[in-house]
Order: structure tokens, then sequence, then C-alpha cells
């Protein structure tokens, strides 16, 4: 297999080199009245027979352009502009026609052409507004009942990854708007996934500034990467949406549908989906997680956990592994009130249950030993969620508006854990072993509310803005332990046998607040200096009583105090900083450097003693950026920042966690707070016309006071871990993305290489263990479009993983991960569409057992029925060859642990949808064209 990839790579690349060889075409689009050239008008080259797209480009600053690799054949030129009508010219390639030049091309003003004229213009397939790249979606042909994911695959520079996150420009999109406005709050996937491709007309990317920076004017380097989808006209007037419901095999079944209405600035959606099949239409885990400020309070890791995963099956970490149910839905709407208020909202509902059954096997390593571990869980999980979100923009008049966005979330989940362990020396002596039932139920709420105030003087640039947040998040809930553990020593002699059985009950709760006001004042023509302030403040508690089952009452009224607490924390700081900011057309620039001062106290009380903590920390945080925009595609941009992080409440409570009884865990009351310095070097270029791409990117970052895992761990296999700070930890990483057009495929073709490298410092018994991972890989992908009937994919991908250890160096490890897949998409006659897709991944140098080739063959046939195709008849097979497995390494700082996941297995799905309308409908993939009357 080392062999054959790069046979593959060298075959690539002959074959682009081939195809570059071909025929080249040049012209100038010039407006003859007023004697000048076209400049960025869009040239789009079609074949002459069917007016397929080959390829486009634009026009430069002197009306020039030139199209290179053409094959032989019969071709027609569209000049397109907005102000202008557009010209199509024929040409032909041959064996002694390879260089045409097409000379001037006659560019006529609309607005000088008189009488009352109706044309009918095609639209280009991509075109340049301002700092906006526009695509026409009729432009690029989808399957009837295609979503608005698969609408963006076939656009160039978009890509959709395979856990449906979008990058567009190599950027990944934070934000997805319909006709401007939000939907769905934050979460990309409930658009791409939901929406229907045939309603959309126009795709516009482009970086959103953040409210501050709209304000001022000035780009303040918090841009988002934006999509809004542009609704045709006819979708704006009336309903739309899909319905879709199915059953198969093996008791598996799906459904989902989405509604929507959408009239003049009123936007109102409905959608929903529930199935045993694995099919995510959102993000689940972003609703899961809507308690952030919660979860870091519970939370702990303080360790290294390198986390270098390996890839089974189609998946590429453990989220994607288990067997899940999935219900979920919910409406958003928006509306513009009045004049001066633009109102948004969303409400979301889910239920998620994954099972997930895993085998773990590990190889523990201490300073002068190491020893094996084994585990079998079965978790099951039941989450119910509630998230509503909404915001209130209103423009007081033309200098003064505020902005009111409140959101509240409520949550409950129920997690049983039942699970086996044993360990065993190098010789396979008998260890400690043991068997747990864990049951954990838990409840809680959310609310936040941002309020952003923006005033605007009438000296451009200078502003005021204040900003207040308020954050009320608690939880309660109880848990259950029953655990069995029979402890031996290193020669295999039982030492102790015990039985826990324990309740607990917990709460949690955290108030905050953070306020910060904003001047700016320009400073002559093209720069400002800005001034901020800041307080934040959060207070938070953590309450754990333990309970022991008590065997004469046969209750469980034994309080434990050891594993009891009572804590409270809170976390406050003053910020002051100034920024100056400079921007040119081609150059801007801002430096910076924030004053901090934080403290931390907190109060616990444990085995009857209270216990007190008071740190302060003084940091000053500069920070700056460079921004070289070469061109309008290219840029080079270098950052430069420091943050810090305080630890969480469970990293500072001295308590012990015994949930797993083998794996017990402590809290330091001593630790103190990190401070990162990063470093990030962006190259950006992109011809989104021609195809061609390059990104580039380069990170360095080093923290100080970094807070990791110190073990201790016995001579029968009890581990208690506990946080600690050490200095020194770095790590590096960096991507390359190459893309470029293969005419002679009509496809493209696209090289990445992507590679890290970490290193830190942790204890295990005392002893100084250092720690290094190298992770490289190339990856190829071609895509082909064969014809308009036909395309196709291929990809190439290999991970090299390499771990080195300061204690314990014959357990140094490196392994290869390979994934190789291909995906056909084929429109037969009589409206019969039929897709597959394979992947055939290869996992090497893992423990016994956790090797494995894994074959995954899903096929699709569907067929379009009804009126304008409005229904969809599909039959769908997963996993035809009954191989998906689930398997990851993941590499710790005293550990290298195999893991193997039970996955949902092969069967069979027969679906109907059906197209919901209240407007006429065009067939699907039919081009509207664009309508000019000049009167």
């Amino acid at each position: 297999m080392k062999k054959l990839y790069p046979l593959i790579v060298c075959c690539f690349l002959s074959s682009i080199t081939r195809a570059q060889k071909g025929g080249m075409v040049k012209g100038i689009a010039v407006d003859t009245l007023l004697k000048q050239p076209v400049v960025s008008a869009t040239i789009t080259l079609l074949h002459k027979k069917d007016s397929s797209q080959v390829s486009f480009t634009m026009t430069d600053s002197k009306g020039q352009f030139e199209m290179s690799g053409l094959p032989n054949g019969e071709y027609r030129l569209l000049t397109t502009h907005v102000n202008y009508h557009s010209a199509s010219t024929p040409f032909y390639i041959d064996d002694t026609h390879k260089q045409v030049n097409l000379g001037n091309i006659i560019m006529n003003d609309v607005t000088r052409m008189l009488g009352e004229v109706v044309v009918t213009a095609e639209a280009p397939p991509v075109t340049l507004i301002d700092d906006t790249v526009q695509y026409n979606a009729g432009s690029f042909k989808t399957i009837p009942n295609a979503t608005v994911e698969q609408l963006l695959k076939k656009m160039p520079g978009i890509k959709i990854e395979k856990d449906g996150t979008v990058k567009a420009q190599g950027q990944e999109v934070k934000k997805f708007l319909v006709d401007g406005k939000e939907f769905f709050g934050k979460d990309p996937k409930i658009a791409t996934r939901n929406l229907p491709a045939d309603a959309v007309d126009k795709v516009q990317v482009y970086d959103k500034m953040s409210d501050q920076a709209q304000l001022t004017g000035f780009d303040d380097g918090n841009s988002e990467k934006t999509i809004n989808l542009k609704l045709k006209k006819d979708k704006k007037k009336g309903m739309f949406g899909k319905v879709m419901a199915g059953g198969g095999t093996n008791d598996r079944y799906e459904g989902r549908f989405n509604l929507n209405s959408f009239k003049g600035g009123r936007q109102f959606s409905v959608i929903g989906m529930g199935n045993n099949t694995n099919a995510e239409g959102f993000s689940f885990m972003d609703m899961l997680n809507f308690n952030n400020n919660m979860n870091s309070m519970q939370g702990g890791g303080g360790g290294i956990q390198i986390d270098i995963k390996g890839v089974g099956g189609i998946n590429q970490t453990d989220n994607g592994n288990g067997i899940k149910n999935i219900w979920g839905g919910g409406f958003n709407y928006n509306d513009l009130i009045g004049n001066k208020t633009q109102f948004t909202s969303n409400y979301f509902y889910n239920h998620y249950n994954p099972n997930t059954e895993s085998h773990i096997q590990r190889q523990y390593f201490l300073p002068d030993s190491s020893y094996y571990y084994s585990q079998n869980s079965f978790v099951k999980n039941v989450n119910n969620s509630h998230q509503f979100n909404g915001s209130a923009d209103i423009q007081l008049d033309s200098f003064h508006s505020i902005k009111i966005s409140p959101s509240l979330g409520y949550q409950q989940t129920s997690t049983t854990t039942l699970s086996d362990y044993n360990t065993r020396s190098l010789l396979q002596t008998p260890g400690t072993s043991g068997r747990s039932l864990n049951s954990v139920n838990n409840q809680g709420y959310n609310f936040r509310n941002d309020l952003l105030f923006r005033k605007k003087f009438h000296r451009v640039g200078r502003t005021l803005s204040l900003s207040l947040q308020n954050n009320w998040n608690a939880s309660d809930g109880d848990g259950n332990l029953n655990s069995n553990n029979t402890y031996r020593n290193t020669t295999g002699v039982v030492t102790k046998e015990d039985s826990i059985k324990q309740l607990n009950n917990n709460s949690n709760d955290l108030i905050s607040y953070t306020a910060r006001l904003v001047y700016t004042e320009p400073l002559f023509k093209r720069s400002l200096l800005e001034f901020s302030v800041a307080n934040s403040n959060s207070k938070s508690t953590a309450k754990k009583t333990t309970y022991d089952y008590n065997m004469l009452s046969g209750k469980f009224d034994k309080l434990n105090d050891l594993y009891s607490n009572d804590y409270e924390n809170s976390y406050g700081y003053n910020t002051a900083g100034l920024r100056w900011r400079l921007q040119l057309r081609k150059f801007n620039a801002w430096a910076g450097v924030n004053w901090q001062q934080a403290e931390l106290e907190g109060k616990t009380m444990v085995l009857g003693k209270d216990s007190l903590l008071n740190k302060t920390f003084y940091n000053w945080l500069p920070n700056a950026r460079l921004q070289y925009n070469i061109t309008k595609f290219r840029n080079l941009r270098l950052n430069y920042t420091t943050t810090t992080k305080q630890p969480t409440v469970t990293q500072l409570q001295p308590v012990p966690d015994n949930s797993d009884p083998l794996n017990i865990k402590a809290g330091n009351a001593d630790l103190k707070q990190e401070l990162t310095h990063a470093i990030q070097l962006n190259y950006f270029s992109v011809n989104p016309f021609m195809n061609k791409n390059l990104f580039a990117f380069f990170n360095v970052r080093r923290t100080d006071n970094k807070i990791v895992d110190a073990d201790t761990i016995d001579s029968v296999g009890v581990k208690i871990t506990r946080p600690v700070n050490v200095n020194g930890a770095y790590d590096i990483s960096g991507s390359v993305n190459v893309g470029l057009p293969v005419r002679l495929w009509k496809g493209t073709i696209n090289f990445s290489a992507n590679g890290s490298y970490t290193k830190n410092r942790t204890f295990i018994n005392g002893a100084e263990n250092m720690i290094s991972s190298l992770n490289v890989g190339p990856d190829v992908r071609v895509e082909i479009n064969a014809s308009d009937k036909l395309d196709l994919s291929i990809a190439a991908g290999i991970n090299y993983y390499k771990t080195r250890y300061g204690l314990q160096q014959s357990l140094n490890t490196e392994y290869l991960n390979q994934q190789y897949s291909t995906e056909i998409n084929w429109q037969l006659p009589s409206r019969i569409y039929f897709n597959t897709e394979f992947t055939y991944a290869i996992n090497s140098q893992r423990a016994s057992g956790f090797n494995s080739k894994v074959p995954l063959w899903n096929a699709f046939i569907s067929k379009q029925v009804l009126r304008f195709n409005r229904g969809e008849i599909k039959l769908s097979a997963f996993d035809l060859l009954k191989q998906n497995i689930g398997v990851s390494r993941n590499t710790s700082q005293n550990y290298i642990e195999d893991k193997r996941v039970k996955n949902l297995q092969r069967f069979f799905l027969l679906s109907f949808t059906y197209s919901l309308t209240k407007t006429g409908l065009s067939a699907p993939g039919a081009v509207n064209g664009v309508h000019i009357i000049n009167r």
C-alpha cells in the first residue's frame, strides 16, 4: 500500500500536466462608447452544442482575460456584467487552432439602449459584488429534491466535510443567513440539511464584520465567514417545504419535514425529524452543550489527553459511533416590526438517546514497570433539552441603536453505565478487577441575556458602545454507584475486596455578568484609537452529599464525609485596554495591550472543616494583527494573542470523585491560572472563477502554568489523579491545501497536508514524564464530472502518528491510518437516480484485536414521480458488507488505549419524499433566465 499511494499521486499529477497542455482562448472586454475596458466582467466558457458549463473567470483591471488547458471542441464564450448587456462569442479549438485570440469583445451599456426591449440573459455561475462572491444556484445542477448541502458541494471554493461542517474559501462558515436573516440561530446544519436546493436563487459568501466593526467601519479581526441564501422570488410569496417518511429492516425508521412561509420581511419555518438510523439533521452536540458555563464549572480535564484518534468505518471520532434514537423539532420566526426593529426568534427541542457498547484495551506504564487494563462498557443515555433564542435590534435613530438578545435553555439527562474491568501484568498475572453499575440523573436550566448599546457621532469613526452580558445557570441531580472490586498485588495475591454502595445528591449554580465599554476616536483618515474597560464577576457553588448504604437500616443514610463537599467560588476581573487600528486599501493592522487584574476566591467545607482560597493575578496581555491584501482574493495574515484561563471549580476543590473506583479524581486548591501566547500565520489565495485555491496556516502556542494531571498509582492499580501546573508546554500545527481544475476530467483535484507536534510535562508517581506527539498526513481528492448525468469522486489519505515518552521509552508508539473512498452519482433514464459510496479504512500497528480493515459500502436508488417531480421513492442500503465498526486510538500521559465501539450495521430503508408548495413550480434543475426590460 505504501508503494501504491505515491503511484496514485503520480498518475494524478501526470493527468493534470497533460490537461494543462490543451488549447487557450483570450480577449478583451471593451466599452466602445466610453473607449475603456470593462473591469470585473464574468467570462463563462460553455460547450456550444448544449451550453453546459466548462469554466469561468473574470477580466482584470485592463479588461483582459485568458483561459488555458482547453481540449479540442466547439465552444461559446458568454461575457456578462451587471452594467452591460451580455455578449456571446463562438469559437473552436482543434489541432491547428490551439491559440485563439478573440480580440475586443464589445459590451453595450444597458443605460444607453433606447426603446423598449426584452432581453433574456444567461446568468453567469459566479460573479463578484464588492467583497462578496455570489454563485448563481441555477448554474449548478443537482438531483431533484436535493438539499442546500448537496448544492453547496457543487460550488467551487466551498467544501462540505463528512460531519456537515461547511468551509468557504478555506475557512469554516460560522453563520448561515436566509435573505439576510438568521435561520435557527447559529447552527449551519439546520439550513444546509433542511432547506431544499431548488428554493435558492443565489448563494453569497462574505466576511460578516462584528457589531463593533460595523459601528466603526474598521475591521477589528472578529469577522465571521458567512453564507447568505437568497431565495427565488416565488418562494418569498407562498409556502414551500418537504415531508419524508421511511421504514426498513431491523425495525429501522426515519422521518423528517420542513415547512417554510416567507412574505416580505416575515420568515416562518418549522422543521422536525425522528429516526433510529443515526441520521442527524442538525448539530445535536451543540444543542446538548447549551450550558457552556455550567459544563466548565462541573467538568475536570486538566490532563494532556493528546487524543490522536484513528478511523474505523465511516467514523473518525467516538461521537459518530454507537446506535442512536433521535427526535427533534422547532420553529424559526423573523420579522421587521415597524421600520426600526428587526426581530428574530427560534425554539428547538431534541430527544437524544445514544446506546454505546465499547471495548477498551490499555497499556499503563509507571516509572519502573507497566501493566495491561481491559474494560467492557455499556452506556445508555437519554437527553431531553429545550432551547429558545431571541433578538430585537432596534434602530432608535440614525445615530443610536440598541440590541437585546435573550436565550433560555432547559435540559434533563439520564446516564446508566455498566462496566467490568481487570488488570494484568506483562506476564499475564491477574491483577485488580471489578464490576460497577453507575447511574446519574441531572436537570438544569440556563438563562443568558446580551444587551448592546451603540452610538455614532457626526465624525466618522467616533463611536461609543456599551455591552452587558449576564448568565444564570443551575442544575441538580443524583447518582447511584454500585461497585464490587477485588484488589491484588503484583504477585496476583488478593489483598482486599470491597463493595461500594453509594447514593449522592448534587447541586450547582452560577451567576455572572460582564460589562464592557468601548470608545473609538479617529486619527487622521485611515486609523483610529480604541479605548476599552471591562468588569466581570461570576459566583458559583457546587454541593455534593454522599451517603453509604447502611446494612442495619437497609437505607442510604450513612453520611460519607470524604466524598461530600460544599464549595463556593467567585472569579472576577478588571481590564483596561488601548488599541490602535490602521486600515489602508491593501494593508490593515492593529496592535494593543490589555491590563488585567483577576481575583479568584474559594471556600470549601470538607470533613467538617472550612478551607479558604484567595488568589490574585496581574497580567499584561499584548495582541497584534497584520494583514496584507495582495489582491481581492489573496492575502497574508499574521496574528499574535495572549490569553488566560482560570482553573475550574472541579479542578480546585479537593474532594475526590470515586465514580470510577480504579480512577479516582481529586482537586488542587493551589492551582494558578494558565497564560498562553499564540502566533498564527495564514496565507489565503482563491480564484473562484477558475476553481483554483491555496490555503495555508501555521500555528505556534506556548502555555505557562498549564494545568495537567499528576497521577499516583498504587501497588494494586488504583490511580488517583490530581491537577498541577507546569511550564514550557507548547504545540505547533500547520496545514496546506491546494485545489486545481482538471479540464480533461471536467473536474477538480485537491491536495492537502496536515501536521502537528505537541510537547508537554506530566507526572507519574512523582516522576516527571516528558511527552511529545507527532501527527502528519497527506490527502488527495478528485472530483470528476464525466458527463451531465454522471459524476464521481475518488479520495485517498494517510495519517502517521508517533508518540514519545520520557518514562518507559520502550513503550513509544507509532502507527498508521489509511482511508480510501469513492462516490458515484448517476442519472439513469426515466427519472431514475443511482448513488453509491464506498470507504475502505485500514488501521494498523494496534493492540491485538484492534487492527482492522473496514470496508463500508452504501448504495441508493430513487425515482422521481408525480407532476413537477414532487414525489420521490427511494431505496437505501447501508453497510452492505456488514463490516461497520468504530476503532480509535488515544494516547494519554500514562497509557496507550485502543477502543472498539459497536456501530449500526447493515439495514435497508424504503422512503417516500413529497414536495409541498403553494406557488408555481418549475422542473428541478431548470435554469431561470434573467429578464431585463429597458424603457
